[in-house]
């Protein structure tokens, strides 16, 4: 007799460093004011690390978090997805060095680099290892630090002003469960029901760091680190637009397949990228406000961890609770982008 598992998410945790940034601060360092940033972004403060902490010190700190709050210990898990842009090396990943460093067992652990949609992608993996009967509680980790790659000044500020530095994680178990006890739109059942996941390399140059790569000549040269191609760059209003069209398809490609509505839907969660983006996505799939949750205004876009710091942070105010049935949608470099559809 086939049997059957489901993946439900079962704790979130975020962590974010201390290091508040306001705009004011900004505008002391580029030339740029409160009201410039607010009205392009909807950001009103992030926050930077301080050194010598690295992106896996942040990863750190959530998964103690999501340990402590969900009673496991790392002898607990038996794989590791990671996602990150701002690795503490090149090579290798932040997986193995957070396995490390919290005494996991040798399980499997890994990277995935793509961007600002770390979490629908590892969604989906996710569900796919414990559907297959393989894995049975897998560790989920986002971070990034971005603040060491910006270029805080004018010419760098149109992406400057966008980022902060934050972590989460989250906790992947399989729970076995009979056919009809599988999540779906139609039932109370906890856990992943879909995710739907794009990718089109033509925009791969309208969103990057450009160096250090293979792509550039002598990987990374003075010459290369005098142009400042180490800075992340990107073309706004073409990301801007991509994003809205591609974060639209896949909310309405999901919800046509699952014949659902707006109105079946507790609440949408966004990638944290700009709230005008947010916004727009909204009003197309005609949500109300409060059936949307944003926190860009606190945190800025904390690429890979801005839809489970989101979910962790509406669980804890309650504008979601277990049960809810809520749809994600992320758009990330490369282009990258998808959506999930989560039973909580």
């Amino acid at each position: 007799m086939a049997k059957y598992y489901k993946t439900v998410m079962t704790h979130f945790s975020r962590y974010l460093p201390p290091g508040r940034v306001t705009n004011d601060d900004l505008s002391k360092l580029m030339d740029t004011n409160d009201t410039w940033i607010t009205e392009r972004s909807g950001i009103k403060e992030r926050r930077f690390v301080e050194e010598p902490t690295s992106t896996s010190d942040l990863a750190i700190e959530a998964v103690k978090k999501v340990l402590t709050e969900s009673k496991l210990s790392p002898q607990d898990f038996d794989y590791i997805i990671a996602s990150t842009l701002s690795p503490d090396f090149y090579f290798p990943g932040i997986a193995p060095i957070v396995q490390h460093k919290l005494g996991f067992p040798t399980i499997p652990a890994i990277d995935i680099r793509v961007q600002c949609s770390a979490f629908v992608y590892a969604t989906q993996m996710a569900q796919a290892m414990i559907q297959s009967g393989q894995y049975k509680r897998i560790l989920l980790v986002f971070s990034d630090v971005q603040s060491k790659l910006l270029e805080l000044n004018t010419n760098g500020r149109n992406v400057a002003v966008l980022f902060g530095d934050g972590a989460a994680a989250v906790v992947c178990e399989a729970q076995e469960c009979s056919e009809s006890e599988m999540p779906r739109v139609d039932n109370q059942s906890s856990g992943v029901i879909d995710t739907i996941l794009g990718s089109d390399g033509v925009g791969a140059e309208l969103l990057l760091i450009r160096s250090p790569g293979t792509a550039t000549r002598g990987f990374l040269t003075e010459e290369t680190h005098a142009t400042g191609d180490w800075h992340p760059k990107m073309e706004g209003r073409a990301v801007f637009k991509h994003a809205v069209n591609r974060m639209c398809e896949v909310a309405e490609t999901l919800m046509k397949k699952h014949k659902i509505t707006a109105n079946d839907i507790a609440c949408l969660i966004p990638h944290q990228a700009n709230l005008r983006i947010s916004e727009m996505v909204r009003e197309k799939m005609e949500l109300s406000p409060d059936k949307v949750f944003n926190n860009i205004q606190k945190y800025g876009n904390t690429t890979s961890a801005t839809i489970p710091i989101c979910i962790n942070e509406a669980l804890e105010q309650g504008r979601i609770k277990r049960g809810d049935l809520i749809l994600t949608v992320a758009f990330g470099a490369g282009f990258t982008w998808g959506g999930s559809l989560i039973r909580l």
